[in-house]
């Protein structure tokens, strides 16, 4: 992985590939734009040991999960990585990209945290070829997720709406949406990348629990003459 430059750079950068890219191919010919660099959010190994702390203790229900890939309208579509300077000034790295599509990432991110933290019995697994051999479906979009410019200050923020539906009918069991931010100090973009894999795990699993707690409270419900 190429090393990141500091965040002021890293804009510069960015501005500066914006306006060739405005000139057109002659400029790009005369010139050249800044090598690509990819990325990918991963689950961080110590998850295994940080993820319990988010979960509260509940029985699994019967069934099994099918993941869908996260939805990720707007610009967390692009394969550039987004940032965001102060409450709603957006962009779109040009030359640092996701290595993958993002709702990919999210989507094989949520098995990792369910394979480890399970909601129901048997094994939830990321876009099967066919939903319906499942009873329920993981459902998620991305709201955030982006590197956040204030002042001088670098920040990492995420924020996830998701829901869990009945396979069979598509109806609605639970949902839910929840958001976290921490500061990057170091305001790299592998500092960055490292931190948004960090909160989208700790994301992911807050809405898990909140997932579990609810399938499992409905299916003792049934259970009761």
């Amino acid at each position: 992985m190429i090393a990141s430059t500091p965040r002021v750079m890293r804009r510069s950068i960015a501005v500066l590939a914006g306006a060739m890219l405005a000139l057109g191919p002659a400029a790009c010919i005369r010139g050249h734009l800044p090598a690509k660099e990819l990325y990918r959010l991963a689950t961080p190994d110590s998850a295994a040991t940080t993820i319990p702390l988010a979960f509260a203790p509940a029985a699994v229900a019967p069934g099994s999960i099918a993941i869908a890939p996260y939805e990720t309208p707007g610009v967390y579509g692009d394969p550039g990585i987004v940032y965001r300077v102060d409450a709603s000034n957006y962009g779109v790295y040009p030359a640092r990209e996701w290595a993958l599509p993002v709702g990919t990432m999210l989507g094989l991110m949520t098995q990792d945290v369910l394979a480890r933290h399970p909601i129901t019995a048997r094994t939830a697994l990321f876009d099967p070829p066919s939903y319906r051999t499942h009873d329920y479906v993981w459902r998620a979009i991305v709201r955030e997720l982006e590197e956040v410019d204030r002042g001088h200050d670098v920040f990492a923020a995420v924020r996830f709406d998701a829901r869990l539906v009945r396979a069979r009918d598509d109806s609605v069991i639970w949902s839910g949406s929840a958001r976290a931010e921490r500061p990057v100090p170091q305001g790299t973009m592998p500092a960055i990348v490292d931190a948004l894999s960090a909160l989208s795990v700790e994301v992911i699993g807050r809405l898990a629990d909140e997932a579990r707690a609810s399938l499992s409270a409905s299916a003792a419900s049934a259970a009761r003459p």
